[in-house]
């Protein structure tokens, strides 16, 4: 029983002690409480080097919260001059704006212009002439391109609340990038798409523009570009990287248990083993990342209004503008090439083909590359012709696409593949059926359900085999083709804009079980490339070096993480002096 008293109260003076640690961030967090309903940042690249920031935030104030009086800017670990800071509160001048004493950027002081709790303020600041953000571009499929990369200001989650932020992020390039110079950074923690809208400014300046509407403003984003050096003077590059240590202490303590530091820092520490934590999933996240960036070989598209669609894409064609993978794209051409019975598999695995003498008329440049890169005898040489041929083709797309929305076009697309199944599904008879899908192959393998449709559509009766099916099956002999002219069932196009009618459908005997067709079918789409190009992500990261290559960082000039602070500036919290080692950057990122 004594024991037991004694277990309880000193459960009794933990509970007085962690109550005591937690009531002042408790109490604090419940005074300072906004949303940030709409947040634009745009970073202008300028041509001297400098970088010139533009904020846009409107705030929307708790109404059971202190007035927001002072707002704390995080900005670029770079060169700027505060007299260079501007900025406005709902279309007032703010009445002073300074260094900030919380974070590495300036402090806006709005003094009687406070927004009053339940209020909403729209608060806009430009920074000109910050200096000291290009770092040189080190991977080497460009010479003499620069990097920049910027995290926007953010504030603490304790004080933002913000879950649907409309947000965008805009990187304008420097006069004289041109539409196909410039690349961009993957974003990292971003909710959005990957991939930004590209276009340029009334003035020809190339952009990047990421949009969505489910950002918060509590959450570091980071976001960058790489363009040509020749744009910028050379003494505007940094050329040896500086790296920081984040503010954060490298003291130690000294006498006194274990708990007893941990105790009387626990407070302060506790944000700094949570950034950790954040940190690895981050890491975590941005390795997934960036393994499917290095899958997007189609470069950003620069859009110019008002000219639609681009019709008269191939499928194979259509295929590159929607980044299928490059294993789909080739078992494409083989069948492409099949139909047009320009070739003749003499074995699957490992795959090797003999080309028809003479070669039938009106191969497409990628089709005869295709050929030419299984005459090489060596394995890694055929890999390196295909490749070749893959990055051609999708530079081919790329200037096709000049001065047509992607966009649109990817949807105009789309609709075909989708009518082009529904062309085979609603066929009435196996003749009619079995045509259709020969017809429109390359079509239907654009679905990303080709295989289960194949398998669903496909099985519920005999299938008569198209006429160059032995030369995909060498187990089949030669089959005399029955004209489709006269009597026999003729598939009904689909328009594709000129795409898909490269090989006109025809019927074939003998016909076999549709179950053992569609198995076929679906096995050599899914094998027969793969047998040729192996690791598919090493295959077309070394094609997206060459079209859209991933920059690499040397050296982000980070911002630092904003904050917000209001009720008067007391200081609570983390007061950055304990001894606590990284505490100064964990306040530093994310403060008040």
């Amino acid at each position: 029983m004594v024991k037991t008293m004694k277990i309880l109260r000193l459960l009794a003076v933990l509970a007085v002690i962690l109550a005591a640690m937690f009531a002042p961030a408790a109490v604090q967090a419940q005074t300072y409480r906004f949303e940030v309903n709409e947040y634009e940042v745009e970073a202008y690249l300028e041509a001297d080097g400098s970088l010139t920031l533009y904020y846009y935030m409107v705030f929307q104030n708790d109404p059971k919260a202190d007035p927001i009086d002072f707002i704390d800017l995080g900005l670029p670990q770079a060169d700027y001059d505060y007299k260079n800071i501007s900025g406005t509160i709902d279309d007032k001048p703010i009445p002073e704006i300074g260094p900030s004493s919380y974070v590495d950027g300036a402090e806006l002081a709005l003094q009687d212009l406070a927004i009053q709790p339940g209020q909403m303020g729209t608060v806009i600041v430009t920074v000109s002439n910050i200096t000291g953000v290009l770092f040189p571009y080190d991977q080497p499929d460009k010479d003499n391109y620069v990097n920049f990369q910027i995290t926007p200001n953010y504030f603490g989650s304790q004080y933002d609340r913000s879950t649907e932020t409309k947000y965008r992020m805009t990187i304008i390039l420097p006069p004289g990038v041109g539409v196909n110079d410039g690349v961009y950074y993957t974003p990292s923690g971003w909710p959005g798409e990957d991939a930004p809208e590209a276009s340029t400014t009334s003035d020809g300046r190339v952009y990047y523009s990421w949009y969505t509407e489910n950002a918060n403003v509590h959450t570091p984003y980071t976001f960058g570009a790489a363009f040509p050096a020749r744009v910028v003077p050379t003494e505007s590059i940094i050329a040896v990287p500086v790296v920081s240590d984040g503010g954060g202490s490298s003291g130690s303590t000294s006498g006194g248990s274990f708990w007893d530091f941990f105790s009387s820092n626990f407070a302060c520490c506790l944000p700094v083993l949570l950034v950790s934590a954040f940190s690895i999933w981050a890491a975590i996240t941005n390795k997934k990342k960036a393994q499917k960036r290095k899958l997007e070989y189609m470069p950003p598209k620069i859009s110019i209004e008002g000219q639609g669609i681009k019709r008269g894409l191939t499928a194979v064609e259509a295929g590159i503008l929607m980044q299928e993978p490059l294993d789909k794209i080739l078992t494409m051409i083989l069948f492409g090439l099949l139909k047009k019975e320009a070739i003749t598999i003499t074995n699957k695995d490992p795959l090797t083909i003999e080309p028809a003498d003479p070669l039938p008329g009106g191969l497409y440049a990628y089709e005869k590359q295709f050929i030419e890169a299984f005459k090489l005898p060596n394995d890694r040489e055929r890999t390196k012709q295909l490749q070749s041929m893959m990055i051609d083709l999708v530079k081919s797309v790329t200037e096709k696409m000049k001065g047509f929305s992607q966009k649109e076009t990817v949807a105009y697309y789309e609709d075909i593949v989708s009518r082009a199944w529904k062309a085979v599904q609603d066929a009435q008879t196996p003749e009619v059926k079995s045509a259709q899908y020969e017809h429109t192959l390359e079509w239907t393998m654009l679905d990303e359900d080709f295989n289960r449709k194949t398998q669903e559509t496909l099985s519920g009766g005999p299938i008569i085999i198209p006429r160059w099916w032995w030369r995909y099956d060498p187990t089949f002999g030669p089959s005399p083709a029955t004209s489709t002219s006269g009597g026999g069932a003729v598939a009904a196009p689909v328009s594709s804009g000129g795409g898909a009618g490269s090989s006109k459908p025809s019927v074939s005997l003998p016909h076999i079980p549709g179950s053992d067709f569609a198995a076929s079918m679906i096995n050599g789409a899914s094998s027969l490339a793969a047998g040729v190009i192996g690791n598919i992500t090493g295959f077309t990261s070394a094609i997206t070096s060459k079209t859209n290559p991933v920059p690499i960082q040397t050296s982000s000039p980070k911002s630092g993480g904003g904050g917000f602070r209001g009720g008067g500036g007391g200081g609570h919290s983390c007061a950055c002096a304990c001894a606590c080692a990284g505490c100064a950057c964990a306040c530093a990122g994310g403060g008040r």
